[in-house]
């Protein structure tokens, strides 16, 4: 697996690639680490990893928090962060080396430039979180995924359902934001070799609340799958074998 950054930092698109938080990778660390909703996913994704093989490729890995995490719970398993801030890239690995995670790199790129990066079929899983809807060329990033992927791979491209009154407001009014538009974006993925291997909606409490009660927890579980109540869809995209 490749972890070489490129010689200059991709440019920002307008309103920057985290809605403000471009210039302190501290605070973003902070805000995707705490709170009910991190937890939850990284649950969700250890829990995926655990059936899966493989190196794993994270794209837009912002600071690095969930690969760290995951990292620390796979150690057999080598983790990359491809992500297009160079200061975020540089945290990531700091925090990286100071908790003693040799399994887990970062590097400087973009969906769109995926795979000379992270190495042509070097992965055996790649996971997307909320970094889709910030990418220029969809087209381009669906074919640069599928070159880093192995045949059979898998794909989990997590990221905000629109379907959601309040996480489509967010989404549409906060600079650096787009909504992501689940329908096209499968259309584009299954025309150029991936197979929807399955779907899953989650989160019923926004990203703000830090804790839960047990039976707040249980009830997001049964009423997460609702599209106008859920905060987020998971994809899980599977790799075509002859592709």
């Amino acid at each position: 697996m490749s972890g070489s950054p490129a010689d200059q930092p991709p440019s920002s698109p307008p309103g920057g690639w985290n809605a403000g938080f471009d210039g302190t990778p501290e605070d973003y660390d902070r805000l995707r680490a705490a709170g009910h909703m991190s937890r939850r996913r990284l649950e969700i994704l250890t829990d995926l990893l655990r059936a899966s093989r493989g190196p794993v490729v994270e794209l837009g890995c912002g600071t690095g928090t969930l690969l760290r995490r995951l990292g620390e719970r796979f150690p057999d398993r080598r983790f990359l962060g491809v992500e297009p801030l160079a200061n975020y890239v540089d945290f990531a690995r700091a925090r990286a080396a100071a908790e003693g995670l040799r399994n887990v790199g970062f590097a400087v790129g973009t969906g769109e430039q995926l795979a000379p990066v992270a190495g042509r079929a070097s992965a055996g899983v790649v996971i997307s979180v909320d970094a889709l809807h910030h990418v220029s060329d969809v087209d381009r990033t669906i074919a640069q995924v599928a070159e880093v992927a192995e045949p059979g791979a898998h794909w989990l491209a997590m990221e905000p359902d629109r379907l959601h009154p309040y996480v489509l407001a967010y989404h549409v009014l906060t600079p650096g934001e787009r909504t992501f538009p689940v329908r096209d974006f499968l259309r584009r993925a299954t025309g150029a070799g991936w197979r929807l291997g399955g779907r899953r909606r989650y989160f019923l409490y926004p990203s703000g609340v830090q804790r839960v009660p047990g039976w707040a927890a249980a009830l997001e579980r049964r009423a997460e799958g609702v599209p106008l109540l859920s905060g987020a869809v998971l994809l899980d995209l599977v790799r075509a074998r002859n592709g």
